[in-house]
């Protein structure tokens, strides 16, 4: 493609006969084009006939260089289509891969159009096209018109000799690839595909040739975002800030290429709050539960790039030494350790003031003997590769910008010299020089790509103070005011519909890595059918509450007071012993438990200092002993600790449940005095456990007697302002688990709560509960479950004792301190299911509350990957076309323009499903059904007979499994492996298996961790426990059943049991393919169907809106088989109306809907004149899906 604006985009505004449409006509060359057509949410190709009928009725709008493709933007409640295209852009070179060029184009501007063209559509998208026009992103077109297909910058050179597919991690717009791939729009042909990160070429001249000089750098997009905004690793291990850079030199027919790359450290930390000057590091996990993503990571990289040299660039200030400490102790205990070179050299130790000898002296020996294991990748044209590339270098820092800059740059250089050897260039030292000057220039140009890109200026190269003061203050702007919409803007395009949505939600919990990102069309019906391809677990949980008061008696019990076991271990125990409190009497005491909550309030004094920054050294203390009480019965991990004042929340984890552990969250919100300050307020947790998610919550409400309703209102400020990630909140979670001390009382006299308490007339005490009353009233804990309450109230005692307030102001016992239970529903669908087992108090007098508990067993979804994917494979099997057409034609070529025929035809397939859109192509007759199963049915009447003449129904899409394989496709990870050379994996990324040192308790990584600068602190070593977490734990499993473990492709040593809570059906074997057309039905007797005209109906809402609620998304339902079109009819087919389809309205029609007008096949179509007279031939019926538009027939039948 020879650069220029090929693409011309026209549009037609709505008018009362047609809906918005829109035309791109592409130039293919002299006298040669090709067009879309948009409309009605439909997208389909014209052919060059039907487009001269329609380019007349529209307006040209834009020109444009390249199409992006089509984003579907949620908007609320609906979704919103626009067209991306490139207007603007600048050439950064030519490739030449033997006989192919291709021209590589940096885009500098873009447009979006809404299809469904409403005034401020546009707007949505301020950020977005800011983003997509910064130059960060590139594509590549043949060099000429006549050229071969241009190469793909996804691919380095060595895959592209593998002839590997496009590599979805660095794909940038494969989200907008989607909705035209699902209409079978040749997206190759129409679209490009867009890298994100730096590209750089120039040329040199060798002899007669012409070497192009090269570096490309590939930003991956599975955990894409800006400095401060992402950080560290995900669940899936993906880093941030993970940027795979080519090393290319393309010489005549020969091609060299190296490749390095860099990432962020692969653990949970991140550094929140205004960033200026010294950044802080918080750790948002434990260091325990760190290890299965690091492992993931690990797996990750060595699968896709063979062997590794890990090169860590951390120093000793801004936190860094605790980060490089865990970083080395978790390679150290790594499975892969021994297949990975690790290298810790402190940069700005080794090279202050710029003295970069270090990097020869120092850190050269030690990896350099892998670089010639690595080598590097060089092929001929003639021979094919005649050398691979084996492994990378990976390298990182604290942001992996300046410091891995130079450090990539020392490697590249230093490979440099072996390239160029393979060309026979190494004896020319004034050849090696100007390579050597030209690719150093060329690397401090990528260094400045890759930090506009992940820190918004260009790259602190150390050489002039100014200008990296000036950068450093652009900087701290940058990241502080700008780039949490770049953020969004990022997650705009690589997420589209799924932004933020219920789907989104589910699908991150339910299913596999791989199928996250699938149509909405598809999430529905996988979701119809999780209970096929999912499991139950019962796993039980501790969820607890106690005011503390303070802290004061933690330490000192005076002698006479309980030990906290009590509490945190023995609670179900001494219940079946004393029977007191609620306990299930089938329940086991002794039974393991799995995750432990423990939420404290007034963890310190609420005075004003702590309200202002509260010490922490209670949590830390608090978590020390937790830890140590609860390890007696097993080994547990704290997951989190999130503290606000005085409300503080644990959570525990069984270590071998550490591996199928993710998104962990925390959040929280002030209450006290109107939201300003944390005295009182709420904490919540959340993570996903397996397949299901969950979210632990501890508060702790206003105080007083009588206000409840301040009480009710910090419930609900407290439930709509805790926000997670991808706006989640509480109510968002399969399971949430609430505690706290809630405050409410008992609205009866003093005295008469007393005689109740000692007659333990419990049933009483509770007609006056104020949580009883407002619960039922729905202004407080509605939907929650609570255990009977079978204890005394818990407040108000007087310290070391068990009376009750003695003070002055003698206050009324309450049960102030509670623990509730939601399990979310899907409709009627009880699919969440939970028992409260136990739920009672302690004894424990070192505070005016006692603490309060509850044992809740809750079945927890685990999904088989791959019966999950069978079931897909059943979907795709029998969903029909994605773009859910039909072309209709008869045997007498103008007989479809027959009113009785026509009206006869569109009255039938009115009943087989929902129609958006009816167009004709010539004699034919396209009908755009809203799902593929329609248009299955409506295939099965090809070759009906009706009024004489034989109806022929065809799909549009004869290949349409093929196009359903290809959106799928786009969903996945496609990343092959480098070389297939290397070293085989050491386990499956499934079957990982996990080393994690136990860390000391009083080293567990809490949620206010905060190095300040200096700081060092190292994890405590602690005892390792070999071999995976499952093995850890399985001595002390062996009380769950042995069921399901086939399930998951684990033998028994491995995994531990999953137990079914009810039968979940095989799933059903893929049905083979449909023919490419169905097989003419058998002969049948002409039948001859009474005129039918379609239904009226009140023209639908704009159907580019379409509902994104998962509710509106029909269930998956099999094809219906009907004998013959009569029957259709038979069923409800409307009454015949005399009709005149070239001009005279229809009395029975709605006034809103246009009169049909006669087709023009020679003016502008459309046209509203009206004529008796026969209509003329149309011109010989093209196999086209669509043409000129059917003028003023309805575009949309009711069901």
């Amino acid at each position: 493609m020879v650069l220029g604006k090929n693409y011309k985009v026209y549009h037609k505004p709505a008018d009362s006969q047609r809906p918005f449409s829109l035309i791109v006509e592409a130039s293919r060359g002299p006298g040669h084009s090709e067009a879309l057509y948009f409309e009605s949410g439909v997208i389909t190709t014209l052919s060059t006939e039907d487009f001269a009928g329609l380019k007349p009725a529209h307006t040209k709008i834009l020109d444009a260089y390249a199409l992006l493709g089509v984003l579907t933007y949620n908007a609320g409640q609906h979704r919103i289509l626009y067209l991306v295209a490139v207007n603007s852009c600048v050439s950064v070179g030519k490739l030449l891969f033997g006989d192919v060029e291709t021209e590589v184009l940096r885009i500098t501007g873009v447009a979006v159009i809404s299809l469904r063209n409403t005034v401020g559509d546009e707007d949505r998208l301020v950020e977005f096209v800011k983003l997509l026009s910064s130059g960060i992103f590139y594509f590549a077109v043949p060099a000429s018109a006549n050229a071969a297909p241009s190469v793909d910058l996804t691919l380095c050179a060595q895959r592209i000799s593998m002839k590997a597919p496009t590599d979805n991690r660095f794909f940038w717009n494969r989200g907008l690839h989607l909705y035209l791939q699902s209409f079978g729009i040749a997206c190759d042909r129409w679209l490009v595909k867009v890298i994100c990160g730096g590209v750089e070429i120039k040329t040199l001249y060798v002899a007669q040739y012409q070497a192009r000089a090269c570096i490309i750098s590939r930003f991956n997009c599975y955990r894409a975002g800006t400095r401060f905004q992402v950080r560290g690793a995900n669940d899936d291990g993906n880093v941030a800030n993970f940027v795979e850079t080519e090393q290319l030199i393309c010489l005549g027919d020969q091609t060299s290429s190296f490749i390095q790359i860099r990432g962020s450290v692969p653990l949970f930390w991140e550094q929140t709050g205004v960033q200026v000057g010294a950044h802080k590091i918080k750790f948002s996990r434990s260091f325990e539960t760190m290890s299965p993503a690091f492992e993931r990571h690990l797996n990750m990289i060595r699968r896709e790039y063979g062997d590794q040299v890990v090169i860590n660039l951390l120093g000793n200030k801004e936190g860094e030494t605790t980060l490089s400490e865990i970083f080395r102790t978790l390679m150290a205990s790594s499975p892969y350790h021994s297949g990975m070179l690790y290298i810790h050299f402190d940069y700005h130790a080794n090279c202050r003031g710029g003295r970069t000898d270090a990097l020869i002296t120092d850190l050269k020996p030690r990896f350099e003997h892998k670089l010639n294991e690595f080598r590097y990748f060089h092929s001929t044209e003639k021979d094919g590769p005649l050398l691979q590339q084996t492994g990378t270098v990976r390298t990182n820092c604290l942001d992996c910008l300046d410091r891995t800059n130079a450090v990539q740059t020392f490697i590249g250089l230093t490979i440099l010299e072996e390239q160029l050897k393979s060309f026979g260039l190494h004896e020319k030292p004034q050849i090696v020089s100007r390579f050597q000057q030209l690719f150093a220039q060329l690397w401090t140009q990528n260094g400045d790509h890759v930090s506009r890109i992940y820190a918004g200026t260009g790259a602190l190269d150390g050489k002039s103070k100014l200008k990296d003061g000036a950068r450093s203050v652009s900087r701290t702007l940058q990241n502080n005011l700008f780039d949490t919409s770049k953020q969004e803007a990022m997650d705009i395009l690589l997420s589209g519909s799924l932004l933020n949505s219920d789907y989104a939600d589910r699908a991150r919990t339910v299913l596999p890595f791989n199928l996250r990102q699938v149509p909405a069309f598809l999430l529905g019906s996988l979701f119809a059918r999780m209970e096929e391809y999912t499991n139950t677990l019962p796993l039980t949980f501790w969820v607890g509450t106690w005011n503390v008061n303070g802290g004061k008696g933690m330490r000192t019990t005076g002698g006479t007071d309980r030990p906290i076991d009590d509490w945190l271990l023995d609670c179900a125990a001494q219940a079946k012993e004393n029977k007191t409190n609620f306990l299930l009497g089938s329940w086991d005491p002794n039974k393991p438990v799995d995750v432990f909550a423990v939420g404290f309030e007034e963890i310190v004094d609420l005075n004003a200092s702590n309200i202002m920054a509260a010490s922490t050294t209670n949590q830390r203390q608090w978590c020390t002993d937790i830890t140590a009480t609860i390890n007696k019965r097993g080994h547990y991990v704290l997951v989190n600790s999130v503290q606000l004042v005085g409300v503080c929340l644990f959570v525990f984890i069984h270590v071998k449940h550490v591996p199928y552990l993710r998104d962990v969250a925390t959040a929280m919100v002030k209450t006290g005095l109107g939201g300003a300050t944390g005295n009182k307020g709420g904490v919540a947790i959340r993570f996903q456990l397996y397949n299901s998610s969950l979210c632990f919550c501890c508060s702790h409400f206003a105080a007083g007697q009588s206000n409840v309703n301040e009480r009710n209102a910090d419930f609900q400020e407290i439930s709509r302002k805790l926000v997670f990630p991808a706006d989640l909140t509480p109510h968002g979670h399969d399971f949430v688990f609430w505690c706290g001390d809630f405050n409410y009382r008992i609205d009866m006299a003093n005295d008469y709560v007393r005689d109740f308490i000692k007659n333990a007339n419990w049933p009483s005490l509770m007609e006056g509960d104020q949580l009883l009353f407002s619960k039922k009233d729905g202004k407080t804990f509605e939907d929650y479950v609570e255990a009977p309450v079978l204890f005394a109230p818990t407040y108000k005692y007087d310290l070391f004792t068990d009376q009750y307030d003695t003070s002055e102001k003698c206050r009324t016992p309450a049960w102030t301190d509670r623990v509730l239970v939601k399990g979310r529903k899907f409709g009627e669908l009880e699919w969440n299911e939970f028992s409260i087992v136990y739920y009672g108090r302690s004894e424990i007098q070192s505070s005016d509350h006692r603490p309060v508990n509850a044992l809740i067993e809750a079945d927890i979804h685990v999904t088989d990957e791959r019966r999950c994917e069978a079931v897909l494979e059943d979907i795709l099997a029998t969903l029909g076309p994605s773009d859910g057409t039909v072309i209709i034609s008869a045997d007498e070529p103008n007989a479809l323009y027959e009113p009785e025929v026509y009206s006869s035809v569109m009255g039938a397939m009115a009943l087989l499903g929902e129609i958006l859109l009816i167009r004709y192509s010539g004699a034919h007759l396209c009908v755009t059904f809203s799902t593929g199963q329609s248009a299955l049915k409506a295939a099965q009447f090809d070759g009906t007979e009706i009024m004489g003449r034989v109806i022929r129904i065809e799909l549009c899409l004869t290949d349409w499994r093929d196009v359903l394989d290809k959106v799928i496709s786009l969903c996945r990870n496609t990343a092959v492996a480098l070389s297939d050379t290397g070293a085989p994996l050491l386990l499956d990324e499934n079957l990982i298996s996990m080393h994690i040192p136990l860390s000391d308790p009083s080293a567990s990584g809490l949620n206010d961790l905060e190095i300040l600068e200096g700081e060092e602190v190292k994890p405590t070593a602690g005892k390792e426990f070999a071999g995976s977490l499952a093995n850890m734990a399985l001595s002390e499993a062996a009380d769950v059943y042995a069921a399901g473990a086939h399930e998951w492709g684990l033998n028994e040593a491995t995994s531990p049991d999953i137990i079914p809570i009810q039968k979940v059906p095989p799933p059903r074997p893929p049905p083979s393919r449909p023919p490419a057309r169905p097989a003419p039905p058998k002969a049948r007797e002409a039948v001859t169907p009474p005129v039918v005209t379609p239904p009226v109906v009140t023209p639908p809402v704009d159907p580019w809106a379409v509902e994104s609620d998962p509710s509106t998304v029909s269930e998956f339902q099999p094809v219906e088989t009907v004998s013959t079109l009569h029957d259709i009819l038979a069923r409800g087919a409307p009454a015949p109306v005399n009709w005149d389809p070239w001009g005279s309205e229809p009395s029975t029609f709605s006034p809103s809907i246009p009169p049909l007008t006669k087709p023009s096949f020679d003016t502008t179509v459309g046209s509203s004149e009206a004529s008796t007279e026969s209509p003329p031939p149309p011109p010989p019926p093209p196999r086209r899906r669509v043409g000129q538009q059917l003028p003023d027939v309805l575009r949309s039948i009711a069901k």
